[in-house]
């Protein structure tokens, strides 16, 4: 199945100008590496250690596996599994049984995996039976009435309900003969044809499934090993979901692609994750900045040794430059970040060796291909400087929306995808996100970004974390409340606040006018971005409320 957008031109366009590889996929790389180191440790998680012969021994037979299971050409499969050796197996298995395979955050529950499986039409699901208290196999009973498609679930673990087929056995069949290497590559995929389906966070709603092929993924995760110099020396510890966000291209290219071994991070806490970085001399730490907060909150972090660590790759949500800085001087090492959206994929990156001014507060500069221009309201380009929305295209990006072309043609317009992102490229390049256009704050015809506030007040000694939002008022239309952590044993008060970023020079217009104190922010599904549409909602409320009551 070639992705939705794309058509003959623009494939042989690509390749032709060397972004893709007309026939490599990414189980080609595990391969290769596996001739190459096959007694180097590979993938480890908290019950399993692989070298890489093992590794291609056991996608082969999870392969044949799922042949043998009835799934066939184009067939999807989708998993919803916590970081896991058998997680790592399955992305480059399934692409060798030219399966799709459609990944979900373990924390979706019944509102988010419903349609995804629907809109998938998902033939099988690969879970495990309980993971943090919460049985994923309860779930997809009471689902699977809805779930016409969905044929067969195959259970991760020991806890194999009747009905169900085990995942281990699957993987440990011998039938090579049955299914031998000509047949394998009779149902080979071609690196334009859709392998993947990733499913949004849902900021916007229920998650979408887009179309992920093979060769952007391999230009993207290219770039970015070279960007943070990734060898086989290196140990890569997946913190985050390892088939979204940052993690993905750790997990399905810097590590097949160098031989890296990975570690596979069931659970993040940071305690856990303090003790694996120190045991196993972790140089690549995957995080997300939520994480970095919990990291920084953590008081054993500094009885732990992180002299192994050469570089901390992020994104997937925004990172202010004041915790970033924090989090470098604590750990010692560089941050690289890549910006990109679950509907695009990766757009730009910094560099491990960009200075800490560009590292910190810009998103560097485009992936190998890529173009990207800043518009106004009407869509009619920007100079260099000046703030708009951030529309992008090139070749590392996704192909469309599964089974949902009319959404594909509605969002790409003539091979260009506008991110909804307010920026602006500045003089060197470098491109500078303001945060997210729809969370610009119009406050009487002068517009506020939240992020300008939020990273000037994250530099105040009692702010933990921060969120601006806009509320609604009679006679400006919209102001802003800011929505406030503070750190263990601290009180914040709207005087201290507003003191605070007055002794920064921020014109009165950009000061919230309200402050709300919160122990913790409420997160969309995937559960690292602020769900800033349920904190406008619930500043909305308490202002009708108080209405009500004067009234």
């Amino acid at each position: 199945m070639i992705g939705s957008r794309y058509t003959e031109e623009l494939i042989n366009d690509y390749i032709k100008r060397g972004f893709w590889h007309p026939t490599l996929l990414i189980s080609d790389l595990v391969d290769q590496t596996a001739r190459d180191y096959p007694d180097k440790e590979a993938v480890i998680d908290a019950k399993t250690r692989l070298t890489w012969k093992e590794v291609s021994q056991r996608v082969d037979m999870l392969a044949r596996g799922l042949l043998d299971t009835g799934f066939e050409r184009d067939d999807v499969v989708a998993t919803q599994l916590p970081n896991s050796v058998e997680y790592f197996l399955l992305f480059f298995a399934c692409e060798k049984a030219g399966v799709i395979l459609a990944t979900a955050q373990h924390t979706f529950r019944h509102a988010e995996m419903e349609p995804i499986l629907r809109q998938t039409r998902a033939k099988g699901l690969i879970i495990t039976r309980k993971f943090r208290g919460f049985d994923y196999y309860d779930m997809i009973e009471e689902l699977r009435p809805n779930l016409p498609s969905l044929e067969k679930i195959i259970m991760v673990g020991d806890d194999v309900p009747e009905g169900t087929i085990s995942l281990n056995e699957m993987m440990h069949r011998n039938l090579k003969d049955k299914y031998p290497p000509d047949y394998l590559q009779s149902i080979r995929f071609k690196p334009y044809e859709v392998t993947r389906i990733f499913n949004t966070s849902g900021t916007t709603g229920v998650p979408k499934c887009v179309e992920r092929p093979v060769a952007p993924r391999i230009l993207a995760g290219k770039t970015l090993t070279e960007r943070m110099k990734i060898t086989g020396d290196d140990v890569i510890m997946a913190s985050w979901n390892l088939g979204a966000g940052v993690t993905l291209f750790m997990t399905q290219v810097s590590s097949p692609l160098t031989g890296a071994k990975l570690i596979a991070l069931e659970h993040f806490t940071p305690p856990v994750a303090c003790e694996v970085i120190e045991r196993e001399k972790v140089s690549v730490l995957t995080l997300v900045p939520a994480q970095m907060a919990l990291l920084l909150d953590y008081p054993e972090l500094d009885k732990h040794d992180f002299s192994s660590l050469r570089v901390i790759f992020t994104g997937t949500q925004f990172l202010t430059p004041e915790l970033g800085a924090r989090i470098e001087e604590k750990l010692g090492c560089p941050i690289v970040i890549v910006y990109g959206a679950g509907d695009t994929s990766a757009i730009s990156s910094t560099s491990i060796d960009d200075p800490q001014e560009v590292r910190l507060k810009t998103v560097g500069c485009l992936m190998e291909g890529n173009e990207a221009e800043i518009v106004d309201d009407d869509g009619n380009p920007l100079p260099n400087g000046e703030t708009g929305e951030v529309r992008v295209t090139g070749p590392n990006l996704v192909s469309g929306y599964f089974g949902n072309p009319e959404l594909t043609r509605q969002v790409w317009h003539d091979g260009w995808y506008s991110t909804g992102d307010a920026g602006k490229i500045d003089e060197d390049g470098h491109l500078v996100l303001m945060g997210r256009k729809r969370d610009v704050i119009n406050r009487g015809g002068q517009n506020i970004y939240p992020v300008e506030i939020e990273e000037l007040l994250m530099q105040h000694p009692k702010v933990s974390n921060v969120a601006i939002v806009r509320m609604p008022d009679p006679v400006m239309v919209e102001k802003q409340c800011a929505y406030v952590i503070p750190k263990r044993g601290q009180t914040f008060t709207a005087e201290e606040m507003a003191s605070f970023l007055q002794s920064k020079k921020v014109a009165n217009y950009k000061l919230p006018e309200r402050l709300e104190i919160l122990e913790e922010f409420p997160l969309v599904a995937a559960g690292i971005k602020v769900d800033r549409m349920h904190l406008e909602e619930d500043i909305a409320q308490k202002l009708k409320q108080e209405a009500r009551g004067q009234s």
